[in-house]
């Protein structure tokens, strides 16, 4: 008995390192930083502004691949978001500077990779549509007050917004014929209580998130089109985006590399679900880029967007104007200042809102 103990002990520590070099682990991250000054002006009253030291979307990740065999692979990864200027207090119950970008684990091989989990659109991970909008570009990568294309409802910072992260979902991407494919399928969890009965009868209360992007390049031009529609059964409107309302997105985006210097434009329209009388509600959205290098590594962006609702009474027209530029020191690190003007026009009285945001920020890669 004690001869087969020791003959299985020597196997498994030869065949260790067999399995530790399959594999493949990588720790990663990104730290960012700005110096930003943010003032506001409403219906011609001046809010006054103020400067601060802001993270503007740092993160730090882990994240793998096995070899299986036969050409398919174990693929994980799980990344959390790291606010350098948030730190717990110490007391009981108290927020900490961490929180989960994404987290999935998948498989990946010759028919394309097929992810489950928390996504966001880094690493493996699928954000369809988010993904393809920011090909227009932004010096700060989506990071921080000069974010061309963000997560959050339009006219909170962006004027084109997309679904980034969501929970519950399975991500597929695979390329055929030279045309990228994405896609992801999300759930979110609903209830069955007395608060979604309808007369006699609960009502299905889930949410399904589906979409769907493909994208070609050759040569200087890529192009793509991409689809999004959410299926809020039957008691509630959408939850993933409770606050828009967005029940479908279409998109289509296109940039080209002149050599001397870089074009994007995409155009969109949401349609959208509002709990008045006015019922529904279509939102076109257009942005244009331009991007011109100065030397190899400097050079100047701009950035003009609109984003404008149709019918709703409440709805408004919001317009974004960026400049920037950028000096990268080296290939994981970059530099940059840049002017941002957001303006909301409320369409039934007129009023409008300029927030303006002069950023220098700091960005390296690990």
């Amino acid at each position: 008995m004690n001869k087969k103990l020791v003959a299985a002990a020597l196997g498994l520590a030869f065949a260790a390192p067999v399995f530790a070099d399959s594999s493949n682990v990588t720790l990663y991250g990104r730290v960012h930083q700005t110096l930003d000054h943010q003032s506001t002006e409403a219906a011609g009253v001046d809010a006054g502004g103020n400067f601060v030291v802001e993270d503007a979307s740092s993160r730090f990740g882990i994240k793998g691949q096995e070899d299986l065999g036969g050409g398919l692979s174990a693929i994980f990864a799980y990344e959390f978001g790291v606010d350098s200027d948030n730190v717990a207090s110490g007391s009981a119950g108290a927020a900490g500077p961490l929180s989960t970008r994404h987290a999935y684990l998948g498989l990946k091989g010759a028919y394309g990779l097929f992810v489950i989990g928390s996504q966001d659109g880094g690493n493996d991970s699928q954000a369809p549509l988010y993904n393809q909008a920011s090909l227009i570009g932004s010096v700060s990568n989506n990071g921080g007050p000069l974010t061309t294309v963000g997560s959050t409802n339009a006219g909170t910072g962006q004027a084109i917004t997309r679904e980034q992260r969501v929970g519950n979902s399975f991500g597929y991407a695979a390329t055929f014929a030279g045309v990228q494919v994405n896609a992801r399928h999300a759930l979110s969890n609903g209830t069955d209580n007395a608060a979604n009965n309808v007369g006699a009868a609960n009502k299905e209360n889930d949410t399904r998130s589906t979409e769907i992007a493909a994208t070609y390049k050759v040569g200087a031009l890529t192009v793509g089109g991409g689809l999004q529609s959410i299926d809020s059964q039957e008691r509630t409107q959408n939850t993933l985006n409770a606050t828009s309302g967005v029940e479908q997105v279409i998109q289509g985006v296109a940039t080209y590399n002149f050599g001397t210097f870089s074009v994007g434009g995409l155009v969109a329209q949401k349609n959208l679900y509002a709990a008045n009388a006015n019922g529904e509600d279509s939102n076109t959205e257009y942005a244009l880029s331009a991007t011109l290098p100065l030397s190899a590594n400097s050079g100047v962006f701009g950035m003009y967007a609109d984003a404008e609702r149709n019918d709703l009474v409440a709805a408004s027209d919001i317009t974004q104007v960026q400049i920037a530029y950028y000096y990268d020191l080296s290939k994981r690190t970059r530099t940059y200042v840049g002017y941002n003007r957001l303006n909301t026009e409320v369409k039934a009285s007129g009023a409008e809102t300029d927030q303006d945001n002069f950023t220098i920020g700091l960005r390296h890669n690990f």
